[in-house]
């Protein structure tokens, strides 16, 4: 997994993430999961490793994980533990800073995790090391999982992303129909586009929406099949 992209408003933002995995695998839309006293968290759960790859607190805190670091990694299993998890644990820690400072991944996969608080973070595990990031919140960003994207692939989206910015109203409806276009979409033997996530944050705090790719396929084939 995945594309992600990162668009400031006014008053917030909106992150959306599209989900690239085995169509196979079972996942729980946003579920209400308390991760330590005081810390409860929403987000959608895939029910084979117990973690997640984007959630939030519901006020001011943002996690998001794609699958790699910088270039397509060659696999080393047995690893130590889901990289699903660390979206979870990352909201123990009275900030996100604390948690990158602190986290230890050794004999863990390669991933890119985005961390939204006060700040922009990523951290970039690359098998080896951790790489930090500190973006702009005031400008637009746009990800691929280097797992399952070349350079080329991202450059397109990236070019189809940056042209939706100068020529969209931005809406909620607008950046989804951006990653419903086949350029966000993966489709390979074994993995492909599952899920859409979007939060949205506003002086209310964030939100969050879930659309399951592979039930609007299943509800589309009962449908055709009991007419």
């Amino acid at each position: 997994m995945c594309t992600v992209s990162y668009i400031p408003t006014k008053e917030g933002f909106y992150l959306t993430s599209n989900r690239d995995e085995d169509p196979n695998r079972k996942t729980l839309p946003p579920q209400t999961i308390k991760v330590a006293k005081n810390v409860v968290l929403k987000a959608p759960i895939d029910e084979e490793k117990g973690g997640t790859w984007i959630a939030t607190n519901g006020t001011t805190k943002v996690a998001c994980l794609l699958n790699g670091g910088f270039i397509k990694h060659e696999r080393k299993t047995p690893y130590a533990k889901s990289r699903g998890h660390f979206v979870l644990e990352s909201f123990k820690d009275a900030s996100f800073l604390e948690f990158i400072e602190s986290v230890s991944l050794a004999n863990i996969e390669p991933f890119t995790l985005i961390l939204i608080d006060d700040f922009l973070q990523v951290l970039v595990w690359d098998g080896t090391k951790n790489h930090i990031q500190f973006l702009s919140k005031s400008i637009p960003h746009l990800w691929s999982s280097s797992s399952l994207y070349d350079q080329k692939m991202h450059d397109l989206k990236l070019n189809m992303f940056e042209s939706f910015i100068a020529e969209q109203n931005v809406t909620s409806n607008t950046i989804l129909n951006l990653h419903d276009n086949e350029l966000f979409l993966l489709k390979k033997p074994q993995v492909e586009t599952v899920s859409t996530t979007q939060l949205f944050k506003n002086a209310e705090g964030l939100s969050i929406d879930y659309f399951s790719r592979i039930d609007a396929v299943k509800s589309l084939g009962n449908s055709l099949v009991n007419k």
